[in-house]
């Protein structure tokens, strides 16, 4: 029983210092939060930028559309980083909800920063009245060390 015990401790002893050591750089993430809100809608991403390879994994998305006046509410992540300045697909609230959510991953070279954009886009022509742009979330890892 007593060589059972040492067993079982000796080896908690061993992972709790091996597996720091093993652990890649694709284990290490780190998460930016933000988000816009007006009386007539909300938007809010929240970014997990992952190294190795570079990647947003998850992105977890919500937007709110407030008010019945004509408008449907769209928010689209903007990237800056290796790949040049990059728009990304717009996501609209479906007609008929006030609210959507959507979860996606992203993997596009080294990113430096990203925001996001809310936007009302006329629910007839479909063309963008406005939009309103989120705080920059600046990459948490630095890319030199990479």
């Amino acid at each position: 029983m007593r060589l059972k015990s040492s067993l079982v401790a000796t080896a908690a002893a061993l992972a709790t210092v091996m597996i720091p050591l093993v652990a890649s750089p694709a284990a290490a993430a780190s998460g930016t939060e933000q988000w816009v809100s007006t009386n007539s809608y909300y938007g809010r991403m929240v970014l997990n930028w992952r190294v190795n390879p570079y990647r947003l994994d998850p992105i977890q998305i919500t937007a709110q559309d407030r008010a019945t006046d004509g408008y449907v509410v769209g928010i689209r992540l903007v990237t800056n980083g290796e790949s040049g300045h990059r728009v990304w697909k717009m996501r609209t609230v479906p007609s008929g909800q006030t609210t959507a959510s959507w979860t996606t991953s992203l993997e596009a070279g080294w990113i430096d920063n990203a925001y996001f954009e809310v936007c009302k886009i006329g629910a007839s022509s479909g063309v963008i009245a406005s939009c309103e742009a989120s705080t920059v979330m600046v990459n948490p890892f630095d890319d030199s060390s990479m």
